[in-house]
């Protein structure tokens, strides 16, 4: 009778850690949310919306049953499901998700206009919805980014003809605009990366530059056209319309630093670092588990 009593435990237990798992895989996969400009994981306005928990929680709470599993994983002395195991039996169904998706944006507790982009990089496995260009904001500085990388021998030597300097002090002074510009999201250093791609300084010819490399990289639905503010400079555009891209641009950008192949392994390693460092975390790290968004 105890080693009947004992198995269906172990039973009850892996179920419930593969609950666990799911609940992980629908709050943790990385998403790319784009309101206004702004980016937001669907987790968290779930939470704030106060909808109902996925059939996949029954009548416990998503807190009590990861908190239960954090304490079954640590104490585990069965030694016959490891957390990688069952995150490999997870399965999701994408119609699914995407339909739980729009149900809720659709809802009267979430406003503005909403793109989601998900994809699973173990699969390769994606959802989309509504793949439109939207007014970028600050998420546009993720393409100069990797436009100042692929040039940078070039901004390294305008840099050095405008402002009369040294090759040192030039590409110390580029990386500090890296830097400063995805870390703490400073508008005047996305400013001045753009006008350094042209050798005049000038901000609207280093967006043409920009924009003909954010085409041949396959951005079709990504551009830049005007500077961002607040910032020590004044407002300059092409006049050819506004700062816009996707969820999917941005999510294609990320995954190719993620695989290192972005510019050059060299290049993604540090683009990546300046992008963990992020100083504004109340958004995407705010929702999703501890851990999450550096994995």
């Amino acid at each position: 009778m105890s080693g009947e009593w004992n198995r269906l435990n172990r039973q009850l237990q892996r179920e419930r850690r593969v609950r666990v798992m799911r609940v992980r895989a629908g709050i943790g996969v990385a998403a790319v949310l784009l309101l206004l400009g702004g980016i937001f994981l669907i987790a968290r306005k779930i939470t704030n919306s106060g909808v109902d928990s996925p059939d996949v929680l029954q009548n416990e709470s998503e807190e009590e049953i990861l908190e239960t599993s954090e304490t079954d994983l640590a104490t585990d002395e069965t030694g016959t499901d490891s957390e990688e195991e069952l995150l490999a039996a997870v399965t999701v169904d994408y119609d699914e998700l995407s339909g739980e998706i729009e149900e809720i944006l659709s809802g009267d507790s979430i406003s503005g206009d909403w793109s989601v982009y998900l994809k699973n990089l173990d699969t390769g496995e994606s959802l989309l919805i509504n793949d439109e260009s939207m007014y970028a904001a600050s998420l546009i500085k993720l393409f100069v980014m990797q436009s100042s990388y692929e040039y940078l021998d070039d901004l390294v030597a305008n840099y050095c003809a405008i402002n009369n300097a040294s090759e040192e002090t030039a590409l110390s002074t580029i990386k500090d605009r890296l830097y400063t510009m995805i870390v703490y999201s400073r508008n005047e250093s996305y400013n001045e990366l753009v006008r350094l791609h042209s050798s005049s300084g000038s901000f609207t010819s280093g967006c043409r530059l920009v924009n003909s490399f954010i085409a041949e990289c396959g951005y079709s639905a990504t551009g830049i056209y005007s500077t961002l503010h607040p910032s020590d400079s004044s407002f300059e555009t092409t006049g050819e319309g506004i700062n816009h891209t996707t969820a999917r641009d941005c999510g294609e950008l990320l995954e190719s630093i993620y695989y290192r192949t972005c510019v050059s392994e060299e290049a993604s390693e540090e683009m990546l670092s300046y992008l963990l460092q992020q100083d504004t975390t109340t958004k995407i790290p705010a929702g999703v588990p501890d851990g999450s968004a550096k994995e």
